[in-house]
């Protein structure tokens, strides 16, 4: 039953990865028996796959229609499973100044809360990682990004507002995704560091006003980078391109005439 368990959880993984990545585009999906040919498992390991990712909004199933993937709208993209299943190469301008306005909604004010609610435990927390990733920027990047992830969700559980903390799994994931993006620039660690530094302290002398203002820098520089390297990847890799001011203006004004 467990080596089935795995089983169908290898392959939820794999479908689901597929689908993020945009192997399969939205509209009719490959059906049970070439998917289950495939991936050497049965039509009934498949059914169940196909199940579990309609459960989360990336595919619809029916009588008529078949397995339909769902355009990326549908997901639930607060699924840590779902942002899990992404890379760095998956994530597009739109996404990007998605997340860019979630965190100016949610980060500054929860800052505001942390300034005044951390306790010193919370505080212990977010100095630890803090210094995580002043040890690992210049030469460990994947580390560099899990403990800004973990920073900035030390932030929001320090707020103490329960409603907030339930979001800590998701928005870690998304942290984690952009900055896994925006880590490609070759300045990004190195540049957010004593914006980092900025926020723990305005939080350690229970400023709340100067600890909102902090998110709101690092947000502005972080943004940055990604303009930076979606303008490389996009337009002319290998070389600079200069950074738009709004990310989603810049993809509607590559439409224009």
């Amino acid at each position: 039953m467990r080596q089935l368990k795995n089983l169908y959880g290898q392959v939820v993984e794999t479908l689901g990865r597929q689908i993020a990545s945009g192997q399969w585009p939205p509209g009719p999906a490959p059906n049970e028996s070439q998917l289950a040919e495939n991936l050497g498992v049965s039509r009934v390991v498949i059914r169940e796959a196909i199940k579990a990712l309609a459960a989360k909004g990336m595919v619809s199933v029916g009588p008529s229609i078949g397995t339909r993937v769902l355009p990326r709208e549908s997901w639930n993209l607060l699924d840590p499973q779902v942002l899990e299943w992404h890379t760095a190469a998956d994530i597009g301008r739109e996404m990007v100044a998605d997340l860019i306005e979630l965190r100016r909604i949610i980060e500054p004010e929860a800052a505001r809360l942390a300034a005044v609610r951390a306790t010193t435990e919370d505080l212990a927390v977010i100095r630890a990682a803090y210094q995580r990733m002043t040890s690992t920027a210049a030469q460990a990047p994947e580390e560099y990004v899990k403990a800004d992830a973990a920073f900035h969700t030390a932030v929001l559980a320090a707020s103490h507002n329960q409603l907030l903390c339930q979001l800590r799994g998701a928005l870690s994931q998304l942290l984690r995704l952009g900055f896994s993006l925006s880590s490609q620039h070759p300045d990004a660690a190195l540049s957010t560091l004593p914006h980092h530094e900025a926020l723990l302290l305005c939080l350690e002398r229970r400023d709340g006003a100067a600890a909102a203002e902090a998110v709101h820098r690092l947000i502005d520089r972080n943004q940055r980078h990604f303009s930076s390297v979606l303008g490389v990847r996009e337009e002319s890799p290998g070389a600079a391109a200069p950074a738009p001011p709004d990310l989603r203006q810049r993809k509607t004004s590559s439409h224009a005439p």
